[in-house]
């Protein structure tokens, strides 16, 4: 069974300094000390797994969260350059690494897509942003988002 690590998002995808258990909650504001804080969302690999978190930072920053299956990941991003590129890299709990290139899709929820993979090769696409939910959600006017993965889709909250 597939288990992973987004910007950054990653996810922008992809950002956090605080234990994990701290910074799992799926909603975050701005923080105490100024840091932007957003949703990472993300498919890994083609069996259904998804990862769910948060990203702090702006230009660059830190990220964390679990998957399905349980296993917490954390990683860095930071945007390459003024075109809204940038790099995501994390690592869960036993070893599994990804890396994830983004970019900035949608300037008005400032939501990021991007896709990588992990070292052992399976695929991760992720999504991130202040409103990551209402762009995955579309022009549909439901107030259901789906993460459109390649096991099919998964219902987010």
């Amino acid at each position: 069974m597939n288990n992973l690590f987004p910007a950054p998002m990653l996810f922008t995808l992809l950002v956090f300094p605080q234990s994990l258990s701290a910074q799992s909650a799926t909603h975050c504001p701005m923080t105490a000390d100024d840091s932007n804080c957003v949703r990472v969302v993300a498919c890994i690999g083609d069996e259904g797994v998804w990862f769910n978190g948060r990203a702090f930072g702006r230009g660059e920053g830190t990220f964390s969260g679990t998957t399905s299956t349980g296993l917490m990941c954390e990683g860095t991003w930071m945007s390459r350059n003024a075109f809204g590129l940038g790099q995501a890299d994390g690592m869960c709990e036993y070893g599994r690494k990804g890396r994830v290139f983004y970019t900035y899709q949608d300037e008005y929820t400032g939501t990021a897509v991007g896709q990588g993979a992990m070292h052992s090769g399976e695929k991760i696409k992720i999504w991130s942003g202040t409103n990551v939910l209402e762009y995955l959600r579309g022009d549909t006017g439901e107030g259901i988002a789906y993460l459109p993965c390649d096991g099919g889709s998964i219902l987010m909250g």
